[in-house]
């Protein structure tokens, strides 16, 4: 575990916070070529960058103070909570949401730049997660397995081995940005990429969920993270399903 990387004079510098700003930078510097490829305006990538900043740092803290965090605890000690704390899907809900309204302000279609943005959006968690393991956040539940860590200076502690989790997610949006890479300049319908994109990301964070304590959701036997992951697999069927019924003249503008 590495929580503080390096001190400026007084001021720590967290090695969570290095790794979502790296994970930004990576996505930006990917995004560039990308939008010129499919003719877009380069300063769009600007704009969708500091989308995704305000909202996906600002969703991800909403929904951990809503899962973690009762109201008269954050009330009693605010500023404890707003230092440490996230949840990628909450940064997924509020980076699409301010995505979205940079692309109807521009006038771009949302889709095509969804499909262009999907790849980046898991190299950037990717990164991201490294970040978790490093202040050791996000970890798993206890296990004998060979690779089990402990997270003793952790967020909260703890002396048990457990599942490191970060690593597995990691792993996993890993191989998923390989796959997407590989596949994205391919003649595919817009929203496709999209789509295949939402329903990994959920699918991947449904099955790791039972490797992780979390906060319960209204369904027996299921975290909120769990409905979460049901809603966008569900979401990405019926953008599947809407495209495979879209008739070919009207299917618009290619992601490939």
């Amino acid at each position: 575990m590495y929580p503080v990387l390096f001190t400026v004079g007084d001021i720590a510098v967290s090695s969570f916070s290095v790794m979502v700003l790296l994970a930004f930078l990576v996505a930006y510097i990917l995004a560039e070529p990308e939008f010129k490829r499919k003719g877009l305006d380069g300063g769009l990538v600007d704009l969708l960058l500091i989308a995704a900043v305000i909202g996906g740092l600002g969703g991800a803290k909403l929904l951990f103070l809503y899962q973690q965090v009762p109201l008269t605890d954050f009330i009693h000690d605010p500023f404890r909570y707003m230092s440490s704390g996230f949840t990628f899907q909450g940064g997924l809900i509020g980076a699409v949401f301010l995505a979205w309204l940079v692309t109807q302000m521009k006038r771009v279609p949302f889709l095509v730049v969804t499909d262009l943005a999907s790849p980046l959006l898991v190299i950037a968690y990717a990164v991201g997660r490294v970040g978790c393991l490093l202040v050791g956040d996000d970890y798993g539940t206890p296990t004998n397995l060979p690779w089990a860590m402990a997270f003793p200076n952790g967020s909260p502690p703890t002396f048990d081995r457990v599942h490191p989790t970060q690593i597995y997610d990691t792993i996993c949006m890993l191989i998923l940005f390989a796959v997407l890479w590989k596949i994205r300049k391919r003649d595919y319908p817009t929203g496709w990429l999209t789509a295949v994109t939402i329903i990994a990301l959920g699918a991947q964070r449904f099955f790791v969920e039972f490797l992780r304590e979390t906060t319960p959701g209204f369904i027996p036997g299921l975290s909120q993270a769990q409905i979460i992951s049901i809603v966008l697999v569900i979401i990405g069927v019926i953008m599947l399903r809407k495209i495979k019924k879209r008739p070919a003249a009207a299917a618009g503008p290619r992601t490939a």
